[in-house]
C-alpha cells in the first residue's frame, strides 16, 4: 500500500477549512484492507500543530467505490477528498502516513 499523490489546499469558499486530496494505491497482487491515515499539520518549523487519524469509514464516506469492508483490490487505487476545519490553526505544511492499527 502506498500514497501515490497527496496535496493540501485552502478551501476558498470557507475560512479555516482545508481540503486533503490523496490517492491510495494497493500495489500488491492481492486485495487488502483499507489502511488508516494519519494527517499531521505542521508550522513553519515543521513542528506538529494538529494531528488527526482517519479511519477508512471516514475517508471513504463520500467515495462512490466499494466500502471499507470490501477492501481495495489488487493494483487498485482509491481517491480521497476530505474537508477539515482547522480550528484557527494556520498550517504551513503537512505529513500524511498510512498504517494499520
Amino acid at each position: 500500500m502506498a500514497i501515490d499523490t497527496s496535496d493540501l489546499e485552502s478551501d476558498r469558499r470557507q475560512e479555516g477549512v482545508i481540503v486533503l486530496n490523496a490517492v491510495i494505491h494497493n500495489k500488491a497482487p492481492f486485495a487488502q484492507e483499507f489502511p488508516a491515515l494519519e494527517l499531521t499539520l505542521t508550522d513553519e518549523r515543521d513542528q506538529p500543530v494538529l494531528r488527526r487519524v482517519l479511519t477508512p469509514a471516514e475517508y471513504l464516506q463520500n467515495n462512490p467505490g466499494p466500502g471499507p469492508a470490501r477492501g481495495i483490490g489488487p493494483g487498485a487505487q482509491t481517491t480521497v477528498r476530505l474537508h477539515f476545519h482547522t480550528g484557527g490553526v494556520r498550517p504551513v505544511g503537512y505529513r500524511l502516513y498510512l498504517f494499520y492499527p
